[in-house]
């Protein structure tokens, strides 16, 4: 663990690892701080030659590291209310990791022969739920419940599903996006479990792109990306690409724009719904400095707060988000190489200024 001064910004920020691998945050659909805000987690990468890589528990302030699931356990996620993380193993058995002692306790299976095309999520009453590519080759969005030791299938799909989200507080409601690796004609899907139907979320226009969603904690809202690639905003620079957080209901039927800023990417939600962050990235043939930015949502206040390298991939990206108290911002750094070193940046500083 090492601490500098932000070239950009001034404040000063604790960086936990350098590489050569990529050492990179969780992603920000899911929580990456345990319960007390003690430890968060990130991904090692395993490169050839090593047996290393996995999921890690670090302390933040001591930068103490212990590895809690090994290379070949796939779509580890924090649950949002418990102290608890779920992880694939063997690809279809999915086990319930406690995130203190580490001990792995076995839930249920998916489906034989299947793969998870996302992370695991759940919801408060413990339902799991997951993007998942059967054997068959369909994609499909499945479930299992606590005492149940099967999964089952909800929905099916000639459509590569991913980015899949179980609301954290309602068991019916599963959130899933049309995978295109870029834009769609319509991205963002909700399935309702016990209907048996799906339908749009943010039904979409022609000339949006929409991107990068995610569930507050409480389950009460949802926020995307809407990237407006033929929005010039700064014209001394040239063309710049505005993106703007768009805030949603649980229902889809209201949305409003809440931020407004170029190049930005993932946006995050803080627990008490009053700030969001997200990373501001060179994309769409747009070069430019790197970094994360902090926003109020009362006020519409906007501050760019840490830079960073520029990312060699999507793996590299900063996927910024907030510690379960709001004090502190985790996101991933990519070093010279452009490869993502994971760094916290606590917002006291920034608060005395802000």
């Amino acid at each position: 663990m090492t601490e500098y001064r932000d070239p950009v910004t001034g404040y000063m920020i604790r960086r936990y690892a350098d590489g050569p691998e990529r050492n990179a945050k969780l992603y920000f659909t899911s929580e990456n701080f345990s319960t007390d805000d003690r430890y968060f987690f990130f991904n090692k990468e395993q490169v050839p030659g090593s047996d290393n890589g996995g999921t890690y528990r670090c302390d933040w302030k001591s930068g103490e590291m212990t590895r809690i699931a090994d290379a070949s356990c796939r779509g580890f996620a924090l649950d949002r209310f418990r102290n608890v993380a779920y992880v694939c193993r063997n690809e279809t058995e999915v086990y319930e990791v406690n995130l203190d002692s580490g001990e792995m306790t076995k839930r249920g299976n998916l489906p034989a022969g299947g793969t998870v095309t996302g992370h695991l999520t759940a919801t408060k009453s413990g339902r799991i739920a997951c993007s998942y590519h059967l054997a068959s080759k369909i994609y499909a969005l499945v479930v299992l419940d606590p005492g149940e030791t099967e999964a089952k299938v909800v929905y099916r799909s000639d459509y590569r599903l991913g980015h899949a989200q179980i609301c954290p507080t309602d068991d019916n409601l599963i959130f899933y996006i049309h995978e295109t690796e870029g834009d769609a004609f319509q991205r963002t899907w909700m399935c309702d479990v016990d209907e048996g139907y799906v339908r749009p979320y943010y039904v979409e226009h022609p000339n949006e792109w929409i991107t990068h969603e995610v569930w507050s904690a409480d389950g009460q809202e949802m926020a995307l990306m809407k990237l407006d690639p033929g929005r010039v905003v700064d014209g001394s620079r040239g063309e710049i690409h505005e993106g703007c957080i768009i805030i949603g209901d649980k229902d889809g039927r209201h949305f409003d724009v809440e931020a407004r800023s170029p190049q930005l990417l993932h946006p995050c939600i803080s627990r008490d719904r009053k700030w969001l962050c997200a990373d501001r990235i060179s994309y769409l043939g747009v070069r430019m400095q790197e970094g994360v930015v902090l926003m109020e949502r009362a006020t519409g206040k906007q501050k760019y707060i840490a830079s960073t390298g520029s990312c060699k991939t999507g793996a590299d990206h900063l996927h910024p988000s907030f510690n379960r108290s709001g004090s502190q911002i985790l996101f991933s750094n990519p070093n010279e190489q452009g490869i993502a070193q994971v760094c916290v940046i606590d917002l006291e500083q920034v608060m005395q200024d802000w």
